[in-house]
């Protein structure tokens, strides 16, 4: 018989027998390795060592593999996770959370010495305190002496913290947080952080950086990245500042916290004049575009205000008129930002447009500071083209011109020939008045 081409330089052991061509047969064939592991499968759990029957007979059943207890330790990631959702803007997280917290010092509260053999637990209660539970859930651990040396020194310095005392909390300064567990050792450094705030602020931002660094994500990172914006602001560094801030809206903009920080950011620009003329205005563009409109808008008006009282028009009325395109009509926000824009650049106005400007503000919605600021603009548009009476001031300014006169810091010459001719011209007439006051000798 001829061999097939695709047979064709195969060996006999490589070659397998053709299948048959009966359709009964190729089906026995095929099931025939598939029935006999299904009679070893049987047989086996026919067999009473593989069903567990009979003490003795067979092995016995497996032992669940059981970790050492760890309640508190375990209790706390929940809470931390709880905290992360807030961190999202979960709203619902916070109110669990506190009741978490509460559960957690209850649980404290309540167990021995012996629940704090191991050194999760005990870093668990650090962590407890720092994220701000009850410092007197801690009181009977202390007064036994549960945690062993230097973690005694961590726990008090922890329960300083959650008290406020500075003294007591300042034994966690000496603690290297990268020593610690990730979650502890975050914590911990963003605690060193806030009490060295006011003694080496250098060091402050660099906790704050490895805060962030060690649980990202966490609540502590989003505490941190907020913390080190104003302290950033404190040194007047506008870019810096916009950069963090950026990355805050951008990752933690929906926090719980998120309207808080805004708010305090408005406040660090002000504070350390960030916004002090249109381009560093600028600067924070790309941040406001992130935020919500109210946020935004927040933001500008507070930076209007502020402005106004400078006597930084350009800055007040460019921010009073970005915030005014997200303000509904007829709000508190609008009436503020109309009058913001209008005091910023009504000396620059037409007299019809002047009025126009002050009457589109409506005075019901502004606050009492507001309705004063309006007052005292409304009269000085009001007064602006008025020529003062001369009698008003000739006292004044007869007295300013002898001060002027006679003042010994006056140069001898002056590069303003003009200007040199008035003053002699002033000088001339004081003397002539003076000597006109006085009598005749007898």
């Amino acid at each position: 018989m001829r061999t097939p081409t695709w047979m064709a330089g195969t060996s006999p052991a490589m070659t397998e027998p053709a299948p048959s061509l009966n359709p009964r047969a190729r089906a026995r064939e095929t099931c025939a390795v598939p029935r006999s592991l299904l009679l070893v499968a049987l047989t086996l759990l026919a067999s009473p060592a593989a069903a567990g029957e009979g003490e003795g007979h067979g092995a016995p059943p497996p032992t669940p593999i059981v970790g050492p207890p760890t309640p508190l330790s375990d209790m706390m990631v929940d809470v931390q996770r709880l905290q992360a959702r807030m961190a999202q803007g979960d709203k619902d997280a916070y109110t669990e959370q506190r009741a978490k917290l509460k559960a957690v010092g209850a649980a404290i509260s309540e167990a021995g010495p012996e629940a704090f053999k191991t050194r999760i637990e005990r870093d668990a209660v650090v962590v407890y305190l720092l994220s701000g539970g009850q410092p007197r859930d801690v009181g009977k651990i202390v007064e036994r002496g549960d945690f062993p040396g230097a973690e005694n020194e961590l726990l008090r310095g922890a329960v300083g913290y959650a008290l406020g005392r500075q003294s007591e909390a300042e034994k966690l300064i000496p603690f290297d947080a990268n020593a610690q567990s990730l979650r502890l050792g975050s914590q911990l450094a963003y605690a060193q952080s806030v009490l060295l705030t006011s003694k080496d602020a250098k060091r402050s931002l660099e906790l704050l950086d490895l805060a962030r660094l060690l649980t990202p994500g966490s609540l502590t990172e989003e505490a941190a990245l907020r913390r080190e914006i104003l302290l950033v602001g404190d040194l007047g560094d506008p870019d810096r500042v916009a950069f963090l801030a950026r990355q805050y809206v951008e990752r933690y903009g929906k926090s719980i916290y998120a309207g808080n920080f805004v708010q305090g950011f408005a406040q660090t620009a002000i504070k350390h004049d960030l916004c002090a003329n249109l381009a560093s205005l600028d600067k924070f563009s790309a941040l406001l575009e992130l935020l919500t409109a109210e946020q935004r808008r927040a933001f500008l008006l507070a930076i209007a205000r502020a402005s106004v009282a400078l006597g930084r028009f350009d800055v007040a009325s460019q921010a009073a008129r970005r915030s005014l395109t997200s303000a509904a009509p007829g709000s508190g926000d609008e009436a503020r930002a109309r009058l913001y824009d209008a005091v910023s650049r009504f000396p620059h106005m037409e007299e019809e447009e002047q009025k126009a400007a002050f009457a589109a503000v409506d005075q019901t919605k502004l606050s009492a500071a507001d309705r004063d600021l309006f007052a005292a603009g409304a009269a000085l548009r009001e007064r602006m083209y008025e020529t003062p009476p001369l009698a008003a001031y000739e006292d004044v300014w007869r007295e300013a011109s002898v001060a002027a006169a006679r003042s010994p810091d006056l140069a001898e010459t002056t590069p303003d020939p003009a200007l040199a001719t008035i003053r002699r011209a002033v000088a001339a007439l004081s003397a002539a008045e003076a000597l006109g006051g006085k009598e005749s000798p007898p």
